[in-house]
Formats: C-alpha cells, sequence, structure tokens
C-alpha cells in the first residue's frame, strides 16, 4: 500500500468520491463538518457557495442526477495541509448525451472531519 492510500483523511476524502459514484449521498455527506463550506464553480450548474451538510446533499443529489451511467476517478494527493483531487467524470447525462469532464476540488480536513471543500472547473486555476 502507498502512503498516499494510509493517509487517513485521504481516504475519508476518496470514500466520499465513491459513495457519490453509487449515488449514496448520505455517506457521501457523512464526513462534512456542520458548518461546512462548499464552493462550486459559479458556471456550474447550481453552482456557489453551499453551507452545512442538507445544502450540500441537495447539490450532490441534483448533480448526481444529471447522470444515467457514470464513471468517477478520483485521484488524490497531498499539497501541505489540503487534499486535492483530480477528478474525472465520464458517462452519459439523463438526455443520452455523453458527456466527460474533468475537475479539481480542494479539500480542508481537521481532526477527521472536511471543514471546506472549494472546487476549480479549469485545473490550472488551483492555486
Amino acid at each position: 500500500m502507498d502512503r498516499i492510500s494510509e493517509d487517513p483523511d485521504v481516504r475519508l476524502v476518496l470514500d466520499s468520491y465513491a459513495a457519490f459514484a453509487r449515488g449514496d449521498i448520505e455517506a457521501a455527506v457523512a464526513p462534512l463538518h456542520p458548518d461546512v463550506e462548499w464552493l462550486e464553480p459559479a458556471e456550474f450548474p447550481r453552482g456557489g457557495l453551499h453551507r452545512g451538510p442538507a445544502a450540500v446533499a441537495e447539490y450532490l443529489r441534483a448533480s448526481r442526477a444529471a447522470w444515467s451511467r457514470l464513471e468517477s476517478s478520483p485521484t488524490a494527493y497531498r499539497s501541505g495541509a489540503d487534499i486535492v483531487v483530480l477528478h474525472h467524470v465520464a458517462g452519459e447525462l439523463t438526455d443520452g448525451t455523453p458527456h466527460s469532464a474533468t475537475v479539481v476540488d480542494v479539500f480542508s480536513v481537521v481532526d477527521g472531519v472536511v471543514v471546506r471543500m472549494h472546487a476549480y472547473a479549469d485545473p490550472a486555476e488551483v492555486p
């Protein structure tokens, strides 16, 4: 096992991606702090700031519902205290349109709880 996969915070984040991919939104938001700040790019449907697990769950449900078939391929690494995830999604939208995208999500995890997530539509935008 490599060192990054042994990191409990990275494992926690990647487990949330797996839950999202299978449509288990409750499991996906389980590690979120009650006041989590979840920031999606403005150009995304329902993008913007979502605060708290219930708001994030609503956003993720709507996002997952747009896909009839979804393949999720997250790759995580540490950047200082943050966990950076290069997330590639591919599949078919509910209207039958094939779609794929790659985004970068930056997580702040404190004491085993996600306190912030900031997503970037363009990986080149990540500071």
